[in-house]
């Protein structure tokens, strides 16, 4: 039986080879649990004032990291109050605002502290968007709540 190959650099072409047994300092591209995409997309405005901020994420999030803490959305005020929740593949998480939005100021959304379900750290993502006059929820509708 022959000895196994030394431990390939991680750098190059190389870098999707692994000898089994070696471990990897970092996680290889795309292992790396991030957000994908998030609507509304970051500096997007006239935003619906109802509208729930929806983060695609690249590796299922364990649902118990999810929270108003670790999923947050502010505007001048501070925080916006909202629930949060996840789909059922954990793929997506949900903020939904718990009031309408405040028309023409910014809000900021902020993801830190979520895990994936193999307890990886989520890299921390920030984004903004300004909510305009609309309601998604009944167009013609524009009473507080």
């Amino acid at each position: 039986m022959s000895e196994p190959p030394g431990a390939v650099p991680v750098d190059g072409l190389a870098r999707g080879l692994r000898v089994p047994g070696t471990a990897w300092r970092d996680l290889p591209d795309g292992l790396t649990p991030r957000v994908l995409r998030i609507e509304p997309p970051n500096g997007a405005r006239g935003v619906f004032r109802d509208a729930p901020v929806v983060a695609c994420l690249s590796r299922a999030v364990d649902p118990r990291t999810v929270s108003p803490e670790t999923f947050l959305v502010i505007d001048e005020d501070g925080q916006v109050s909202g629930g949060v929740w996840t789909s059922l593949d954990g793929r997506l998480a949900v903020w939904t605002p718990a009031r309408l939005l405040a028309a023409g100021k910014l809000h900021s959304v902020r993801l830190a502290g979520l895990r994936d379900v193999q307890g990886r750290d989520l890299s921390v993502y920030e984004s903004v968007f300004v909510p305009g006059d609309l309601v998604l929820g009944g167009l013609g509708d524009h009473r507080e709540t």
